[in-house]
């Protein structure tokens, strides 16, 4: 991911046309779990090659004279990681941030980008172009594959000769994967939907950070609503509504950042988790939940009190949309030969896609063109090579 975060800031160091910022990610517990899960992830991570581990919790006297502030525009600015203890520091840096936080870990060389943006900078620089359609089948000799099998959106069948092929279908990756009659892959597609808030009560400042709740949070219910969620509950008859299960205790997790005009993303991936995606997915997607935007809402009061405002009066301007995030058992990448002798698959990165991708695509054409690998090449191949336990860090609660 550092050398991921490089390439990015390589490709924005002119004009910037990505937009890119260094505003970091914010994990806030209030709980002492939390603070103990949070301090031992900021250990591990740091470990890692994350950059150094500061702790700000007031002691004599200094305050947050040793903390840096992210700057909201631009992708210059601190690295490592920050751990600041109490309410009142937090406040300080964040006040919009409840006074349950006990501790907030904030991981600096982090933020978010234009994805669009992204997309035509690395197309207009690799001469590349476009060709809208569906890949239907291959031509093979000797083991490798020769061309690709094309139908066009507009019926026109096209046969593309190649010396090399890559499936990074995303969500599709396995149905290619098939077509190509390669071993399976164990990879797992999951909805991933987003909230757009419109924040006409301006309770998240648009120069906040991506911020996420750590604890488990009780979703606050009424007696009546709580009828009804159990009456609403359809998953006995195969349905995706599993709304007896908002009555316990939720898992952390959820998120939000500012996404500019006055919006915010609101998410939760944990409410979808259970929803089954076909081999061969749909988009758009049809079918999130219905109460997805409210239970966001309720979810993320928790961290920042002022949304409660919402919970009773989300404007129609609020919409969901989404994807879905592909994901390997492990959670990393996969770049790697796979199948033919000169076919390759790279994906499998589900929630850091965008973020790794200028790494995954540069291992890639290492691979491609037979230059020496990086170290971390190895944690990408397939099938896996064996990792120490001691490397797998779970930043949330054990109920997630």
């Amino acid at each position: 991911m550092s050398r991921s975060v490089s390439l990015l800031e390589e490709l924005a160091e002119t004009d910037d046309a990505i937009n890119l910022n260094r505003r970091g990610y914010c994990f806030f517990a209030g709980s002492d779990a939390g603070t103990k899960a949070l301090e031992r992830f900021g250990v591990q991570a740091s470990s890692f090659g994350a950059g150094p581990l500061r702790r700000h919790d007031g002691s004599a006297g200094r305050g947050l004279a040793e903390y840096e502030r992210s700057p909201a525009n631009g992708f210059r600015g601190p690295t490592g990681l920050d751990l600041v203890y109490g309410p009142e520091l937090i406040q300080e840096i964040y006040p919009f941030v409840t006074s349950k936080a006990q501790v907030m870990l904030h991981a600096r060389r982090c933020g978010w980008l234009d994805a669009q943006a992204l997309g035509r900078a690395m197309l207009t620089a690799s001469g590349g172009q476009v060709l809208r359609g569906e890949v239907v089948g291959f031509d093979t000799h000797q083991g490798a594959v020769t061309a690709v099998q094309v139908q066009q959106n507009d019926g026109v069948a096209v046969s593309l000769k190649c010396d090399a092929f890559v499936n990074a279908a995303g969500a599709w990756m396995e149905r290619v994967n098939k077509l190509l009659e390669a071993p399976p892959l164990p990879l797992k597609n999951e909805v991933h939907a987003k909230v757009i808030l419109n924040d006409v009560q301006g309770v998240i400042p648009q120069t906040a950070p991506f911020m996420v709740w750590r604890d488990q949070v009780d979703l606050d219910w009424e007696e009546d609503m709580k009828e009804f969620l159990l009456e609403l509950d359809d998953t006995a008859t195969g349905g995706m509504v599993n709304s007896a299960s908002w009555l316990a205790k939720q898992p952390g997790g959820q998120h939000l950042r500012p996404c500019g005009n006055g919006r915010v993303l609101l998410l939760w991936e944990h409410l979808h988790r259970h929803v089954p995606v076909p081999e061969d997915p749909e988009m758009p997607i049809s079918d999130f939940l219905e109460m997805y935007p409210e239970l966001c809402v309720r979810g993320l009061k928790e961290m920042v009190p002022g949304l409660g405002g919402y919970v009773e009066g989300l404007g129609k301007d609020t919409s969901v949309d989404g994807g879905y995030y592909t994901v390997m058992p492990d959670g990393r990448p996969l770049v790697s030969p796979h199948g033919a002798s000169n076919a390759y698959v790279c994906g499998g990165m589900g929630t850091y896609g965008l973020m790794g991708s200028p790494a995954a695509g540069e291992l890639l054409a290492m691979h491609l063109l037979q230059e020496p690998l990086p170290s971390y090449a190895d944690a990408c191949l397939w099938p896996r090579r064996s990792v120490p336990e001691e490397e797998v860090i779970d930043l949330l609660d054990e109920s997630s």
